[in-house]
């Protein structure tokens, strides 16, 4: 039996159904989430699905009797990839950020509103969650930007590198912490991969303009060995979560 759990999307709710262990929305839901007008959304997908419908499985898509004003009726409904893949497809605006919300929310555990900022009593400065800053960090481990993890919760891009790299303080009122060891430890793997991949490519750099200098090859010869040594993998030691002081 398929059952329904709010969501929301760049101020748009959504209802997500919940059918045969995987989360899905219909061609009209998807259609106002990408963007089109309310009255051709569901026709609008219609249309982009039956251009690509070979690129399409039972995985990503089907029809389910579901109930429409009042009525029951077979509706064309698509998973966390068959949206995906219509974000793909869609030549719209908010096609990246629905891609980014369906792999992060429609394909989660529990599908629940898209985090939305909301405003401190009295007018104050944006209260970012503690699961903003779950999903925030889970987006920056799977490789996305500052930018476009921004874009995807609704928050600045000052702000996801503020939470990123532990320097957001958080109000009382943001809830509990949500991250685990292991999410802690992934996001310390990423910051130091990045600088890694940072600081090899600046000794390469230095290398290749020192190299053409007699006088410099020894520093050169250094240099190759420093940059090779940075784009070694991360120690694990250097990758385990804190142990905690006594």
């Amino acid at each position: 039996m398929s059952h329904t759990i709010p969501a929301e999307f760049h101020g748009i709710p959504l209802s997500v159904i919940d059918h045969a262990g995987r989360r899905w929305l219909t061609s009209e839901q998807v259609g106002r989430a990408l963007g089109y007008a309310e009255a051709n959304a569901a026709q609008g997908i219609r249309n982009l699905y039956i251009r690509h419908a070979d690129e399409f499985t039972d995985s990503d898509t089907c029809q389910l009797k579901l109930s429409w004003q009042g009525q029951m009726r077979e509706m064309r409904v698509f998973s966390d990839t068959g949206c995906v893949l219509l974000g793909m497809f869609a030549n719209t605006p908010r096609a990246k950020d629905f891609r980014i919300w369906a792999k992060t929310v429609l394909a989660g555990q529990a599908p629940a509103p898209a985090p939305t900022p909301v405003s401190l009593p009295g007018g104050g400065r944006l209260l970012v969650t503690r699961r903003v800053e779950r999903l925030a960090l889970e987006l920056f481990v799977a490789g996305q930007s500052l930018a476009d993890i921004g874009r995807a919760l609704g928050i600045s891009r000052a702000t996801v590198s503020l939470v990123v790299h532990a320097k957001y303080q958080f109000s009382p009122a943001a809830g509990e912490p949500e991250c685990p060891p292991a999410l802690i430890a992934a996001v310390a793997a990423r910051h130091l991969a990045v600088e890694q991949e940072r600081l090899a490519d600046y000794h390469q750099r230095l290398s290749n303009r020192l190299r053409h200098t007699a006088c410099n090859r020894p520093l050169a010869e250094a240099l190759d060995h420093v940059g090779r040594q940075l784009q070694q993998p991360p120690a694990r030691a250097m990758l385990s979560t804190p142990a905690k002081e006594v």
